[in-house]
């Protein structure tokens, strides 16, 4: 199987440090690990340079043309089985691009899980208030409201906060000690949206996959500001159970050990020295295979060919 994780940068890899870990896991408990066939997983950067992110492009426009070519380019280059979009702000896009599925290979994105989630929490707490923390792209195309609200999910029990620049924070922060700062800022943005005499149990969730990364800091700002008890929901692990399925959906099949996994990491420019390094920090405690494949990065120009 040819599995391909993409994302607007480098949150995604944790997607794909947890997906390792799981079927790790599996392989240790002497249970059946993968299909017959061997497993490649290709996880590709879809940013065009360090400079040009996609919440700096021009616009929509921009973003779709720029995602859609790297989409294009990751079916010539590594024939896919299956595509997964570990991003909030690219799976936002995927309804609105050219490029398609097809009989030879699927490709879907991580908001699904993500809404699934919110509303499984939402229905099990008809008092609950959500607040949303995600990428500014993510937030205006209020994709999360409106399929929340089309849901029966009441405007007034939804909160969104965009949170700029945050993901590059992440990635270069090793220490975290500035991180904490900003999302304790991005915290208190949100907390002043609610309405002076709510009283509801509080539903966090992380809508861009680099906040993952410093989910413990998420928790400990909303303690600093006196909300003990949150449910705080991660799409990442979700979404990194919800591949491991499709991976082990032939139960019955041979034993085949972690080394039969290829695992690459991916993209079109050089990662620069500091991400490197936080990044490895981040991804080395859940598995060592992705920080190794990041540290080992193919550089591939041809991702942004015409």
């Amino acid at each position: 199987m040819n599995l391909v994780i993409t994302d607007s940068g480098l949150g995604g890899l944790s997607v794909c440090a947890q997906l390792m870990l799981l079927l790790n896991k599996r392989a240790d408990s002497g249970l059946s690990a993968f299909t017959a066939d061997d497993l490649h997983i290709t996880y590709v950067n879809a940013v065009p340079s360090n400079e040009l992110g996609y919440n700096s492009m021009s616009g929509r426009e921009e973003q779709l043309a720029t995602f859609d070519k790297i989409l294009r380019n990751v079916k010539k280059l590594f024939a896919p089985n299956h595509i997964f979009v570990a991003c909030g702000t690219l799976s936002v896009l995927l309804k609105d691009i050219q490029f398609k599925s097809n009989s030879l290979f699927k490709i879907e994105g991580i908001l699904p899980i993500g809404l699934k989630q919110l509303l499984d929490s939402l229905h099990q707490n008809s008092q609950a208030t959500v607040i949303i923390f995600a990428t500014p792209t993510t937030i205006d195309a209020k994709t999360f409201q409106h399929e929340l609200f089309n849901k029966g999910i009441a405007e007034k029990r939804i909160i969104t906060q965009a949170c700029p620049e945050l993901a590059t924070q992440i990635s270069n922060d090793p220490e975290g000690s500035k991180v904490a700062e900003h999302i304790h800022h991005w915290v208190q943005q949100a907390l002043r949206k609610l309405p002076s005499d709510c009283v509801a149990p509080l539903v966090v969730y992380l809508g861009c996959t680099h906040y993952s990364y410093r989910e413990s800091l998420f928790h400990d700002a909303f303690l600093q500001e006196g909300f003990s008890e949150i449910t705080l929901l991660n799409p990442n692990l979700a979404a990194a159970e919800y591949l491991a399925k499709i991976i082990l959906q032939d139960q019955e099949s041979v034993t085949i050990q972690p080394q039969d996994i290829s695992l690459e990491f991916i993209t079109p420019y050089a990662i620069p020295e500091k991400e490197k390094i936080t990044l490895s920090q981040l991804l080395n405690p859940v598995s060592v295979e992705t920080s190794t494949a990041f540290q080992n990065a193919r550089i591939c120009p041809e991702l942004l060919d015409d």
